[in-house]
């Protein structure tokens, strides 16, 4: 009688343990994982640079995509499939900064097993800072009667070609928001290869009334 006690107890035992470590079915077997891809615009330019990073072009293998969270490379973090960043110069360091920026994309997708939620990653090495050919090589902002005033010193980059033409582009910004609330520009012309010009830009608007500007410059060029 005790044997078959004791049988029955170890059988019991057995059982509860093969319960207990039994594998939860995986929902997310078989399912297609999602494809994380994202355009910058613009690719290049002066610092502080606002830029748009859009992730429309990833895409769900099965389901639909859920979240988009990004990694801008400078500390800080973000959500959405279209968002705008600003990306700034450091207080000291070289003129051209490398910005790791990761984009995670996560897919939803209900299976028999549960809800199956993939991440896909994709990365990008952007850098910022130098412009060319045409390259800001600095500028401060004065208060004028009139408004304000931009001064400063761009250089052709070119080891070759001459700038025939160009403009320099002042984009003003108030924050929260990255609300454009005015822009100005200058025309510069025949600008030769490591030569630097002296360029003004002014406008209308009073320093408080906006938070930071933006620089961009665009080039022409031609041969010597």
């Amino acid at each position: 009688m005790g044997r078959r006690r004791w049988l029955a107890l170890v059988l019991i035992g057995a059982a509860l343990f093969l319960g207990c470590t039994r594998t939860l079915p995986d929902p997310c077997r078989g399912v297609v994982s999602p494809v994380a891809t994202f355009r910058v615009s613009p690719e290049g330019g002066e610092l502080p640079l606002l830029v748009t990073l859009d992730a429309s072009d990833s895409f769900a293998g099965v389901g639909q995509i859920a979240e988009y969270n990004w990694e801008f490379g400078d500390g800080t973090t973000g959500s959405g499939r279209i968002v705008e960043h600003r990306f700034d110069r450091p207080a000291a360091g070289a003129e051209e900064q490398e910005f790791r920026v990761t984009l995670t994309v996560v897919q939803e997708f209900p299976t028999e097993e549960g809800l199956c939620r993939l991440a896909a990653q994709t990365v990008r090495v952007l850098r910022y800072g130098i412009s060319r050919p045409l390259n800001v090589l600095q500028w401060e902002l004065k208060h004028v009667y009139s408004g304000s005033l931009i001064e400063g010193v761009v250089r052709n980059e070119s080891a070759d070609r001459r700038v025939t033409h160009a403009e320099v582009y002042a984009r003003f910004y108030r924050e929260p928001g990255h609300v454009l609330v005015g822009q100005a520009q200058r025309e510069l012309w025949d600008i030769r290869p490591g030569e630097e010009r002296l360029f003004m830009i002014a406008t209308y608007l009073w320093p408080w009334e906006f938070d930071w500007v933006e620089l961009r410059t665009e080039a022409f060029t031609a041969q010597p």
